[in-house]
């Protein structure tokens, strides 16, 4: 796990190097990828070349590693990290002072040797709470203060995650929702019993689940990949990655609008085929990654 926490910090500081140095009318980095989503910032004055020394504005040690992104709201920055065997939600000034940190499980689990844990999930915020899900299951809302404000696990809800190296994926907040994939399965024939839900923001209430069906076996029942919003200027649906199939639904209901698949041919199939990275859009365009080894 060393060489890994080592990874990780530096990863952690350069952001919030680049948090430090924005003015007061930048842009706010409310979740992963970015205010729209595209990983695409209008930041023109953010620091290109670094050091021990260069470009260093300060530096705070973590309890621990973690895979996820931090987020940014005015002065205040949210991260995920290890904490011992407990997963935590830290938040940090801009000025680079811990002004809080909530354990809000126990029981993380690290993956591929020093590779992953379970603090993978990037949090995500409205600008008035903070949302941060855990590769254990749980999910928690907690307000800028540092109050819990409510408090599940998925897996109590959904059943069991079955997937080799850890739900990572990373919740969408759209409007009064916050949507997850929980796309996994035992490594067998035996049919997926993977998710996608919608959830209500202030309550952590179900709003909608369905049922992510796919023909999928063994590994390629297992999304390491997070979901995304597609917009245009006439519509917008959540777009899911996993288990052989690209798949769209209605915000409102959940119902599944359309399927791509032949991501595995049939003809050649491949059954570790785990997809990992995530898809992007643009307005007309979805761009869907396959896996190492795939068409």
């Amino acid at each position: 796990m060393k060489n890994f926490r080592r990874v990780v910090c530096v990863v952690v500081c350069l952001a919030f190097v680049s948090a430090a140095s924005r003015s007061a009318q930048a842009e706010n980095w409310p979740q992963w990828r970015g205010p729209s989503g595209s990983g695409v910032s209008g930041e023109k004055s953010a620091p290109t070349v670094w050091s021990d020394k260069e470009n260093i504005a300060w530096r705070l040690p973590l309890p621990g590693p973690g895979g996820a992104t931090p987020i940014i709201w005015n002065d205040r920055i949210f991260v995920t990290t290890v904490d011992g065997d407990g997963l935590a939600l830290m938040c940090v000034g801009t000025d680079g002072k811990a002004l809080w940190k909530k354990v809000v499980a126990e029981g993380n689990k690290d993956v591929r040797g020093d590779e992953g844990n379970y603090a993978s999930p990037t949090p995500v915020t409205d600008g008035q709470h903070v949302w941060a899900f855990f590769g254990e299951g749980t999910l928690v809302c907690f307000d800028f203060a540092g109050n819990q404000v409510w408090k599940k696990n998925l897996q109590e809800d959904y059943g069991k995650f079955e997937i080799q190296f850890g739900m990572s994926s990373t919740p969408v907040l759209h409007g009064d929702n916050l949507y997850l994939q929980l796309i996994h399965g035992k490594w067998s024939s035996e049919p997926s019993r993977g998710h996608v839900v919608a959830l209500n923001k202030t309550t952590g209430a179900e709003v909608w689940k369905t049922l992510r069906v796919t023909d999928a076996v063994n590994e390629n029942k297992h999304s390491y990949a997070s979901p995304i919003l597609y917009q245009d200027d006439a519509t917008a649906y959540l777009v899911t990655h996993g288990a052989d199939y690209v798949v769209a639904y209605n915000l409102a209901d959940g119902k599944e609008l359309w399927r791509c698949g032949n991501l595995n041919p049939k003809s050649n199939y491949n059954d570790t085929l785990r997809l990992v990275a995530s898809p992007a859009s643009a307005p007309g365009l979805i761009v869907v990654p396959s896996a190492k080894g795939g068409p």
